[in-house]
């Protein structure tokens, strides 16, 4: 009876490969948000898929860094709309 899935089936997320094809070259986290004009919350965002836009994919594919690596750009949305005072004026 076997209780876990064999290591060798697992897929690793893209996320995953990512990290792992930076750190195979040895790249610092912090110094690649350096060279591409970031921070590294913002690097992290944007690895992670929650803040990848268009400018900032660009930037990391002229580092080097693979296409198929990173997430698919998306233009930041529209702010909503203002919230609106809940004090009436009589």
């Amino acid at each position: 009876m076997q209780y876990c899935e064999p290591v060798h089936t697992i897929t690793p997320t893209r996320q995953d490969r990512c990290r792992a094809w930076l750190i195979e070259r040895r790249i610092v986290f912090k110094d690649l948000a350096a060279d591409a004009g970031m921070s590294k919350t913002t690097l992290s965002n944007i690895i992670a898929g929650r803040r990848a836009t268009p400018d900032h994919i660009r930037n990391l594919i002229a580092l080097g860094v693979p296409a198929e690596l990173l997430p698919e750009p998306r233009e930041p949305g529209k702010p909503g709309p203002k919230r609106r005072s809940r004090i009436r004026q009589s």
